[in-house]
């Protein structure tokens, strides 16, 4: 039995002792963490939600073989789970401890015990001197831990350390808002009344989708505090938008507070000139001119006037969903979830649903080795649902009030989606962690869409949507261009519904051709002005190996842009009449633009489709964007493990003929061989020396002859290496003669009259490559080539023929003319002439 480290904290955990637990399972990846049941209130409801990501485990009665004992934010015995005080107390095994409490009663054979704030800076400090990357959930997760140990930074156990660290934490992304609903301060006995008084007088409606709160009291006086009971009382209720109207003789004090940054609460109130910034905002009404029932319905109305339409349940939920039949085996569910990745499926008979079978569920029942046992006999059962128009917020209290990790949509007896705790958790951080430097976050401005070449087709799709029941967005890099201010001449669409309708009114409207691709669902339409459109259904991809071509599958619009590549082509915009030029941003795209940042979705990006390593380059170079510093750790990685090696070959030969497409292809070849990812691509490890000055000519001269440019990049390598790499990726065989043409004549010193009558058989363009690219006969090359633009000789065939000439003897004099040309004896069409008749006279001897 392997041995394995197990990571233990106090009884009744507070926040500091939770996020200690998962920054310790950080520095040791293989230990079991366990945290048990016993836990703070607000810490068990953050634990419900978030227990996929801590991973830790609940039930310490399992067998294993301990290596290590590692306390965190506790070195007392009584406060040590039972089952490992006796291992304790007889050292049993070794004991590390992490504290920042100084007294206790266990002794560590190593300890980390500091005069911190929170035993959660010091692990922290851990991590990152270990570097040990921190994403923005778990950033946070140890804030959180920090925030309360620390009294929000205000307790006198806290350290510039401390406040270091959360520094750290929140330029990782850690979410204060987040933060701020768990954390609570203690209020005066004043506050204490008012507050339950607001509690009880406050009323929750949706507008939009989003949860409001409104609380409206008359007081004799004003309490001081408003501002810190608003807080109180948004994060009782869990709300998204909070306003309290205090009346306070002949003042309505009406106070707005968000935790979205979406919403602007100054728009809202903008005609009462409010104070604050858009999170929190301030006015003061005369009651004598408004009462408080008038000011209450004022607000409403403007909240439904000024709120941007917020998340719903059809909005964020996967579909179609994947479901199984009852009667079938936990064996093959295993296999189905698995395929899909799914950690639930829904059960269904007779197209109703009947049940609902987690992972864990599966699992137990394969630990039980009862594979051959039906699904019936493990779901779950009677399935709590929710129908395409709940929203978010009501969805969210039903994961965490009922313990479960998905919930089914329904529209009527219909399964239409599922939503899972995953998807509440990354909707929680796009709606906190979004800014909007570029602009509005949800809509983008008009005028950026009527100054788009792509205006009149966006309205057409825009209409369509109207007529139809069917649902269109633009994705990926048009979106982004758009954003950006640069032209694009693709646009690509995404479709939930029939994709041959959309063709079927494009092309009604405009001249092109349609090519489909019925194995991907897609289709292009390519324009007669050279314009094209990629339509796609929303689809899902897997890979059965890295590099190959994906396996598609029709989804929703949600699950394609997880998809994507990177942030800031997982963009989307609604093309939809009744949101049209919404920007929907499920990854933090926007923020990563303005960074001028690329950041991948997941970390098995570069490795499932290692093409994704040059799309990447190319953005960098064109955009003059960075990779974030996680991404480019895994791009080094996934190019010196070789991945680039598994893409396949056509797909490779695309990937290079786009990368000569670039406008400066030159920096993406040296940013490749920077970073020696040249030889998985060419025969070459190196590029040839003077390599961008001459490409820079190819392209200038011959901007659509990409085969030039490859001969150019290649130059150098072995004739016998050259041609395989060109025959191994089905170039046409003229470049492969092309090849051996350009090592021939690369390194010779002269040039005999054979071959400069062979190089004046060549193309214009192909003499320039060569001029260019050998060493000491360039100059030669290029005066043949600048004599046949010039047209020599000036006598053709014809003019021959009339001169009495016949036969193969046409031809070798024509070879000669161009020889007098270009060693300088002749140099016009008279000149010419009198060589010939030089010629017919001496025959006539």
């Amino acid at each position: 039995m392997e041995k394995v480290p197990i990571i233990l904290t106090h009884n009744y955990l507070d926040f500091d002792a939770l996020s200690s637990l998962y920054a310790a399972k950080k520095l040791y990846p293989k230990a079991i963490a366990y945290a048990g049941k016993s836990m703070e209130r607000k810490v068990y409801e953050f634990y419900l939600l978030y227990k996929d990501i801590l991973r830790f485990v609940e039930n310490p009665d399992i067998n294993v073989e301990i290596e290590k004992i590692i306390l965190v934010d506790n070195h007392w015995l009584n406060r040590v789970e039972k089952k490992f005080q006796d291992i304790i107390k007889e050292k049993k095994v070794p004991i590390e401890i992490y504290d920042h409490h100084e007294t206790g009663d266990i002794k560590g054979d190593i300890e980390f015990i500091e005069k911190t704030g929170s035993t959660t800076t010091i692990l922290v400090e851990k991590l990152i001197e270990k570097k040990i990357p921190i994403d923005p959930i778990e950033a946070t997760i140890f804030l959180l831990g920090m925030y309360q140990d620390t009294g929000n930074f205000l307790f006198l156990n806290t350290t510039p350390k401390d406040l270091k660290i959360a520094s750290y934490l929140l330029e990782r992304g850690a979410d204060l808002n987040i933060i701020n609903r768990y954390i609570y301060e203690k209020l005066t006995d004043e506050q204490k009344e008012l507050l339950n008084e607001l509690l009880q007088a406050s009323k929750e409606i949706s507008i939009s989708g989003y949860r409001i709160v409104i609380a409206s009291l008359e007081k004799d006086k004003y309490v001081e505090g408003l501002s810190i009971l608003a807080h109180k009382v948004l994060d009782e209720k869990e709300a998204d938008i909070l306003f309290i109207l205090l009346q306070v003789k002949d003042k309505i004090f009406v106070m707005g507070r968000s935790k979205t940054p979406n919403v602007d609460l100054r728009e809202v109130l903008r005609d009462f000139n409010p104070g604050g910034h858009k999170t929190a905002t301030t006015i003061v009404l005369n009651s004598q001119e408004i009462g408080l029932n008038s000011a209450e319905d004022l607000v409403i109305e403007r909240l439904k006037k000024y709120l941007p339409r917020d998340f719903l349940a059809k909005d964020i939920m996967s579909y179609p969903v994947v479901t199984i039949p009852p009667d079938i085996s936990i064996k093959e569910a295993f296999k189905i979830m698995m395929k899909y990745g799914y950690g639930g499926l829904c059960v269904e008979e007779n197209k109703k649903l009947v049940g609902i079978i987690s992972r864990r569920d599966i699992e137990r029942a394969i630990n039980l080795k009862l594979t051959k046992r039906k699904v019936k006999s493990f779901m779950s059962k009677p399935v709590i649902t929710v129908t395409p128009e709940t929203p978010i917020w009501e969805i969210e209290k039903i994961l965490v009030e009922k313990n479960i990790g998905r919930v089914p949509v329904l529209d009527g007896d219909k399964i239409v989606g599922i939503i899972t705790r995953q998807d509440i958790l990354r909707f929680r951080f796009l709606r906190s962690n979004i800014y909007s430097p570029l602009g509005s976050i949800f809509q983008i401005s008009e005028d950026k869409i009527r100054s788009s070449p792509w205006r009149d087709i966006l309205e057409e799709l825009r209409k369509i949507t109207s007529q139809y029941n069917i649902s269109i967005y633009a994705i990926g890099g048009f979106v982004r261009d758009l954003l950006l201010g640069q032209s694009n001449f693709d646009l690509d669409i995404v479709v939930e519904g029939d994709i041959q309708l959309i063709i079927s009114k494009i092309m009604d409207k405009w001249e092109g051709k349609v090519i489909t691709h019925p194995q991907f669902g897609t289709s292009e339409i390519i324009l007669s002005d050279g314009k094209r459109i990629d339509i796609a259904t929303a689809r899902i991809e897997h890979y059965e190996e890295p590099g190959s071509l994906p396996k598609v599958e029709r989804s929703s619009l949600w699950l394609d842009l997880k998809r994507r590549d990177f942030t800031i082509n997982a963009l989307a915009m609604s093309l939809n009449e009744e949101n049209f030029g919404e920007i929907i941003d499920l990854y933090g795209g926007l923020e990563d633009l303005t960074r001028k940042e690329l950041r991948i979705l997941h970390n098995l990006s570069f490795v499932e489709d290692p093409t994704r390593i040059l799309r990447g380059i190319r953005l960098e170079a064109r955009l003059g964007f960075t990779f974030e510093e996680k991404t480019f750790k895994l791009l080094k990685e996934a190019i010196e493990n070789g991945f680039l090696n598994k893409i396949a070959k056509e797909r490779l030969k695309d990937e290079i003929i786009l990368i000569l497409q670039e406008s400066q292809p030159e920096k993406v070849l040296k940013r490749l061989e920077e970073l020696n990812a040249l030889s998985y691509i060419f025969p070459i490890r190196k590029l040839p020396k003077n390599f961008e000055k001459k490409n820079q000519i190819l392209k200038n001269e011959y901007p659509q002859k990409y085969e030039l440019q490859i001969l150019n990049i290649i130059s150098e390598a072995t004739l016998d290496e050259g041609k395989k790499w060109l025959q191994d990726l089905k170039f046409p065989q003229k470049i492969a003669y092309q090849f051996i043409l350009l090592k021939h004549y690369q390194n010779i010193s002269t040039l005999s009259e054979k071959d400069i009558i062979n190089l004046s058989d060549l193309p214009d363009d192909f003499l320039l490559l060569l001029s260019l690219n050998s060493k000491k006969t360039g100059k030669d090359i290029l005066r043949i080539r600048l004599l046949k633009e010039k047209g020599v000789p000036y006598l053709k065939g014809k003019d021959l023929l009339n001169m009495g000439f016949k036969g193969k003897i046409i031809g070798e004099l024509l070879k000669q003319l161009f020889l007098k040309h270009y060693y300088g004896e002749v140099k016009t069409r008279e000149e010419e002439e009198k060589f010939i008749k030089e010629i017919i006279n001496s025959n006539l001897k």
